[in-house]
């Protein structure tokens, strides 16, 4: 049998190919199709937002709400298009009316007034003459001048006491008034435990000033209106001034404190709540700042000399304190190196950390006080190689990928950035070994600073800077009084009477 013409065999050939590149074409279209569809899909959750979809709010980030600029044509852009991917501006179907916050002119006003028939009644008689201090007993009573204080009773009342307070008029011609309590100075207002029962309310429960006001009005049929509440805050900021200084006394004498910050929104923008802590004392400030300059004003790290647990926020490493990190982030960032790297040294790094704690809080069961040298210096010289091991192969990695890629400016990855910090800070990571008052973790500041969090949750954010003043300053004593095993009203309650400012909780 004769042989193919070369023509043929020529052909053959072409058509082979153009099959095996038809096969390749599909192969890749169906490839750039499933791409497309997974980007289309990334792209639609990217651009999912509190306004397009049923998320909450809170899935919005701290991201101020991107401004609506107009391009050079003179139009507005669609902010659903908008490639930065920030918070949308809110769609409020409320028009702005123009009118400041609070009670309008011509609304009608619910003023407390005295009532006819008070429940109890206490009269402060004149003995003497404040001007020669003669006797006034036998004296006749030139009139009698009422004050009315109204306070929470039993459920669906509230208790009306009348001061009466005589006024006499001596032979020397100088007229002499009853004393009043402390605290008793106008014709009729609210008692101390009714402040004390709204501030308990607005800032250690977090329920806004309008439905405290009907919590008063429903439970007691007592009508205090949201603008009274606000007050009564003002009211307790003012009388805790002296012992918001006794809890930065206290912390600046503190063996161990902890420390963190976290975002929130006051008058439209966003501020940072920091949080200075111990066992027994907490502090509060709220700052437009996130850097030293807010941790510096609350005036505790200036001066302190002990350990400070934090988070590796770089901001406090300006400060002369003893540096513990928190490893339960630490755990959570290994955590992401595992999932997204299957990086089995992260993992041995992880039983690590857990192996130490868990042989800590057993020599303490036992009475010990630090873990002994053999075992620290061995858990400390294998977590330290594991780190350094895991730092090279991550490095080599991102040279590979230079490499590939031809550029030397690729960006350190995350586990690079880890595993060099745990080997920096190696000291500051297994400091709980040495010392077993020093926590594993900054949990406990996480804690204390999680009710700012829920306040923003409930309101949405804090009105005013003096608003955020007030809550600082309340809920520090709060915090301060609940470590130290005081009843959160009670303590209140004696701060609400605390007229002259005199410092509360005393430093131990």
């Amino acid at each position: 049998m004769s042989q193919p013409a070369p023509e043929f065999q020529i052909i053959v050939a072409l058509l082979t190919a153009v099959n095996e590149q038809q096969e390749q074409i599909t192969c890749l279209s169906e490839q750039v199709s499933k791409l497309e569809a997974e980007n289309k899909e990334l792209s639609d959750r990217l651009n999912t937002n509190s306004r397009n979809s049923s998320k909450p709010p809170s899935t919005d980030g701290y991201a101020k709400p991107s401004a609506k600029k107009k391009d050079s044509s003179g139009t507005t852009p669609d902010p659903d298009s908008d490639p930065k991917g920030e918070k949308p501006n809110p769609k409020s179907l409320r028009e702005k009316s123009g009118r400041k916050p609070g009670g309008q002119r011509g609304h009608k006003g619910s003023t407390l007034r005295q009532v006819e028939d008070p429940g109890r009644t206490q009269y402060h008689p004149v003995i003497d003459c404040e001007n020669c201090h003669r006797s006034l007993r036998s004296s006749k009573i030139v009139k009698l001048i009422e004050r009315q204080v109204f306070e929470p009773g039993r459920f669906g009342h509230f208790e009306v006491t009348a001061h009466v307070a005589e006024v006499k008029k001596c032979e020397c011609g100088h007229v002499t008034l009853g004393s009043f309590p402390e605290g008793v100075d106008s014709h009729v207002q609210y008692g101390p435990a009714t402040q004390a029962l709204a501030v308990y309310l607005c800032q250690y429960q977090l329920v806004p000033y309008k439905r405290a006001s009907q919590f008063f009005l429903d439970i007691y049929g007592l009508e205090v209106s949201p603008g009274s509440i606000c007050m009564f805050q003002e009211n307790a900021y003012d009388q805790l001034a002296s012992t918001e200084q006794v809890i930065v006394d206290a912390l600046k004498n503190a063996p161990i404190a902890g420390a963190d910050e976290t975002g929130m929104r006051v008058a439209g923008s966003l501020w940072w709540m920091h949080v200075l802590r111990s066992e027994k004392w907490t502090l509060y400030h709220l700052d437009p700042s996130k850097g030293h300059s807010a941790i510096e004003s609350m005036g505790v790290l200036l001066t302190f000399a002990g350990i400070l647990v934090h988070d590796h926020y770089k901001a406090y490493f300006r400060y002369a304190a003893l540096h513990v990190l928190c490893n339960a982030h630490h755990l959570r960032e290994l955590q992401g190196v595992v999932d997204r790297d299957c990086n089995h040294l992260a993992v041995r790094l992880q039983r690590m950390l857990r192996l130490a704690w868990h042989l800590s809080n057993g020599f303490k069961k036992i009475g010990m006080e630090a873990m002994p040298e053999t075992i620290r210096q061995r858990i400390s010289s294998l977590f330290e190689r594991t780190a350094k091991r895991a730092q090279a192969e991550e490095a080599e990695y991102m040279e590979r990928l230079r490499q590939r890629r031809g550029d030397d400016k690729v960006r350190n990855t995350k586990a690079f950035n880890l595993f060099k910090r745990l080997v920096k800070f190696k000291e500051a990571t297994l400091r709980f070994m040495t010392d077993f008052r020093i926590p594993f973790d900054n949990n406990g500041s996480e804690r204390d600073i999680r009710n700012g969090k829920v306040k923003q949750k409930i309101s949405g954010c804090i009105r005013s800077k003096k608003g955020a003043e007030w809550y600082s300053r309340i809920r520090s004593y709060v915090s301060s009084a609940r470590k130290q095993g005081h009843n959160v009203f009670e303590a209140l309650l004696i701060a609400m009477k605390n007229y002259s400012d005199q410092p509360l909780l005393g430093a131990e």
